[in-house]
């Protein structure tokens, strides 16, 4: 949020009032689209993390594994607690009617995409003989 905040603040010193590159003129409609992203990004992360908490899996990075969730949110999307926080961030930039905010989560999700990501599959690949069957049949993100 921060970084959309701060890719906001930019266009609009370098742009003028409207941040340089508004997504509408008539922003009321963008701003409660991103409060709806923003409700279902925070959701998602919250039932995301349930999940987790029903199967008793460690949330931090670095703790072992037990159990491999496939269910809830992770019967759609292999990360959607990444997805969520992606989520978030590109709702700022609907918040505040400007793509520099929508933007600033590509280089988020890039990097997820190929430096966190691929790391945590091999690991999950390694520990649970399931694993493969879940990758091919649930999207890492979303629709991809």
């Amino acid at each position: 949020l921060v970084s959309a905040a701060g890719a906001w603040l930019f266009g609009r010193s370098q742009f003028g009032e409207a941040g340089g590159l508004p997504i509408a003129r008539r922003a009321m409609p963008v701003r409660l689209a991103g409060v709806g992203l923003l409700a279902a990004s925070i959701q998602l992360r919250m039932r995301s993390i349930d999940s987790f908490r029903q199967h008793k899996t460690p949330l931090a990075h670095r703790q072992e594994v037990q159990t491999l969730v496939t269910d809830g949110p992770f019967a759609y999307s292999r990360n959607p607690m990444y997805l969520g926080i992606v989520g978030a961030l590109a709702s700022t930039g609907l918040l505040m009617n400007t793509w520099w905010g929508v933007g600033a989560a590509l280089p988020f999700a890039t990097y997820l995409q190929l430096f966190v990501i691929p790391g945590e599959e091999a690991y999950l690949e390694s520990k649970f003989s399931g694993f493969s069957e879940y990758a091919q049949r649930t999207p890492r993100w979303l629709l991809i």
